[in-house]
């Protein structure tokens, strides 16, 4: 049984699920934790076989793990039964409670798209080339999210719509090669994974991860750049 299936089917992890997004939303702090230590606590008792891990990409669970094995014994925290409390598994609840979004039905889908002008930085080919660098690249972007309707308040559709018309404006008449000042741009789906990560940079935590980019330059052969690619 997945944890995705045990938790839709309990009442009880639903009602603290929907107490900590509650919570969330008014930024209330201490109701966030006393809800992670509740959900802690009802998962050791009602679900054992739930396994919490840790995120790759999240520093604090890489701290939490490393307090772990030296936390005090003054500074331990114990449940009512006296089990002592682990506390990277207490904050690996933390990213299962942001999961529990989706079990809400109700999805907000959020498309724009523009139409980026780019040019070639000097690359010695000659002048009418498709690589020239008097020559302009014509290239189509869509961004897309596709969220549970509990993630999307109306600020985060506002700042979406916000990022994407910044880009629109940022892109035009630039070298596509020197957008990125780490890496050189070199094809269709590295423009797309700039592109996805630009926007990402500005959205909620957990929002990047249900954004979609898709590259199309109408007069370059290659086929349209998805980015995260379809699995």
């Amino acid at each position: 049984m997945t944890v995705a299936f045990q938790i839709a089917a309990c009442a009880t992890c639903h009602a603290i699920a929907d107490g900590w997004w509650t919570h969330g939303i008014a930024d209330d702090r201490a109701g966030l934790r006393a809800d992670e230590l509740a959900f802690y606590e009802h998962l050791a008792s009602a679900h054992p076989t739930v396994t919490l891990h840790g995120r790759s990409e999240c520093r604090d669970c890489r701290s939490a793990v490393a307090m772990a094995q030296f936390a005090m014994a003054d500074t331990a925290m114990y449940l009512k039964d006296g089990t002592p409390v682990d506390p990277a598994r207490l904050h690996f609840i933390h990213h299962l409670l942001e999961q529990t979004a989706d079990l809400d039905q109700a999805k907000v889908t959020s498309v724009h798209s523009f139409t980026a002008y780019l040019y070639h930085h000097a690359s010695g080919a000659p002048a009418g080339h498709v690589c020239s660098p008097d020559r302009g690249h014509r290239y189509d972007v869509t961004v897309e999210l596709v969220a549970p309707a509990r993630l999307m308040s109306d600020e985060q559709t506002t700042t979406l719509k916000t990022v994407v018309a910044e880009l629109d404006r940022d892109l035009q008449y630039r070298e596509v090669e020197r957008l990125d000042a780490d890496r050189a741009l070199a094809t269709l789906d590295d423009l797309a994974r700039w592109v996805h990560a630009a926007v990402t940079a500005r959205l909620a935590d957990g929002l990047g991860r249900r954004l979609r980019v898709r590259v199309q330059a109408p007069d370059v052969s290659a086929g349209p750049a998805v980015f995260p690619p379809p699995q």
